[in-house]
């Protein structure tokens, strides 16, 4: 199902980073709807969900790698194989500056990897930027022409 506003996927097991990421999305672009998953299993109930009902898709997806139950390149490879959300954008957004983790999202076809900054202002410049680069990207007109020729 295809929506006209931006919705984004946020998995993200630690309040503070969600915090902070919710807060500077609403800052940059307050038109964005946040929907937090707080673990990765959480985010294979939604992807099951996706696959079974029509439910609107996230316009993009900012997942963290370290998350309980199952981690963020579990959630990534069932994201990517999945019929529905195989096409939405996945940037990896994590503290881990890990060559082993960075080359394993990008295999498992991520869209991005970007390290979470320390710093609280640079934080919010990269949410910012993020945020901008897939304002620009034209890969939501995938799903509007998707649901234009089911209509």
């Amino acid at each position: 199902m295809f929506h006209e506003e931006k919705n984004l996927l946020l998995v993200e097991d630690s309040d503070d980073h969600a915090e902070l990421t919710e807060f500077y999305i609403k800052d940059c672009c307050p038109q964005i709807e946040v929907s937090r998953l707080r673990d990765g299993a959480e985010a294979m109930a939604y992807i099951e969900r996706t696959e079974t009902a029509e439910q609107a898709l996230p316009w993009l997806v900012l997942l963290d790698l370290k998350l309980p139950k199952y981690d963020g390149h579990e959630v990534l490879a069932r994201m990517k194989c999945s019929g529905k959300l195989a096409k939405i954008p996945v940037v990896i957004f994590s503290t881990s500056n890990s060559g082993k983790d960075i080359e394993r999202a990008l295999n498992s076809h991520a869209n991005s990897y970007i390290v979470k900054p320390m710093e609280a202002d640079r934080y919010g410049e990269v949410i910012s930027e993020i945020i901008h680069y897939w304002e620009l990207n034209e890969h939501h007109l995938l799903f509007r022409e998707a649901h234009n020729a089911n209509v």
